[in-house]
């Protein structure tokens, strides 16, 4: 899936698109999931590769989720090492019980805070939440924000 947002050309991976539809609260009990956002930077384009996986450290109801930290810098770091430096952290994403998703206040706080204090100091971060029928993309920068909704 290719986007367009501002300047940014924005590629999905078959891969992350799979773990996105994976994880949709389609039915009534399924609690949200979320990771991390994984990807590489090549000649401008930003190509998101990867999506963590929750892990049991994780922890999550059916409208929350919380990423435990430490189980993410060990993927994390883990991408990066093996890639020889490649794949870099790109951002956050969870999913939402509900068709169109958009952003909690919680889930705005969380994702310019990560920005903030991105020891990485790249030039942006980005927020997935994929929705039951749509998906929400932010991206936040030095500039402020910019955001996309999509249906799927």
């Amino acid at each position: 899936m290719q986007l367009k947002l501002d300047q940014y050309d924005i590629l999905i991976h078959p891969e992350p698109l799979a773990i996105l539809e994976k994880f949709t609260q389609n039915k009534p009990k399924l609690p949200e999931a979320g990771g991390v956002i994984l990807g590489k930077i090549i000649d401008g384009q930003i190509n998101i590769t990867k999506l963590s996986v929750p892990t049991p450290l994780d922890r999550c109801s059916r409208t929350n989720f919380e990423r435990h930290k430490t189980s993410a810098q060990i993927i994390l770091d883990y991408e990066f090492y093996n890639s020889n430096g490649q794949t870099v952290y790109l951002g956050e994403w969870h999913t939402h019980p509900e068709p169109f998703p958009t952003p909690s206040g919680t889930d705005l706080k969380m994702i310019d805070s990560q920005f903030r204090n991105n020891d990485l100091r790249t030039d942006f971060l980005l927020l997935v939440i994929k929705g039951t029928s749509g998906m929400y993309l932010r991206m936040v920068n030095n500039k402020g924000f910019r955001e996309l909704r999509l249906t799927l």
